[in-house]
């Protein structure tokens, strides 16, 4: 019994320096060091907001995520888009965001989200235009301009 005891004391304590599994088994999208100056969201589990930190055309606001985990998430949300005119239209208008292409940001880090698309509309009310790399299609794992 003494034995027993030894052995069990030995053993690290539960939450102490250890993600819970569920966490470590739960992707997130692309890497913390994506985020540019002010960047909100990356690196973390479906996010509600993601910013890269540059002009209001990087922010999603209100993002509710469809299939998280699977190989492909879709999210909808609210984005800053360009008017043809320049400048934006007045209000947020709908976006639909696609994180697809799993992998790891770092060898010892979670299942991450390595590549994001969007589209939205080119005026309010109008359908969906075709789908765009975030960032130019950059892996969300790099921070941007590496």
């Amino acid at each position: 019994m003494a034995l027993l005891w030894l052995s069990l004391a030995w053993l690290p304590p539960t939450g102490l320096g250890r993600a819970p599994l569920t966490q470590l088994s739960t992707p997130v999208l692309g890497s913390k060091a994506f985020e540019g100056r002010g960047g909100v969201g990356w690196g973390t589990y479906r996010p509600t907001e993601i910013y890269n930190g540059g002009d209001p055309s990087g922010m999603v606001i209100h993002i509710a995520w469809a299939d998280w985990g699977k190989r492909r998430a879709i999210g909808y949300g609210l984005a800053n888009v360009f008017k043809p005119d320049g400048g934006y239209f007045p209000r947020p208008l709908r976006s639909e965001l696609q994180a697809f292409d799993l992998g790891h940001c770092t060898a010892r880090g979670p299942s991450a989200y390595e590549r994001l698309d969007v589209r939205e509309p080119s005026r309010p009310g109008g359908p969906l235009g075709r789908w765009l790399g975030w960032s130019g299609g950059l892996n969300l794992c790099h921070p941007v301009g590496a």
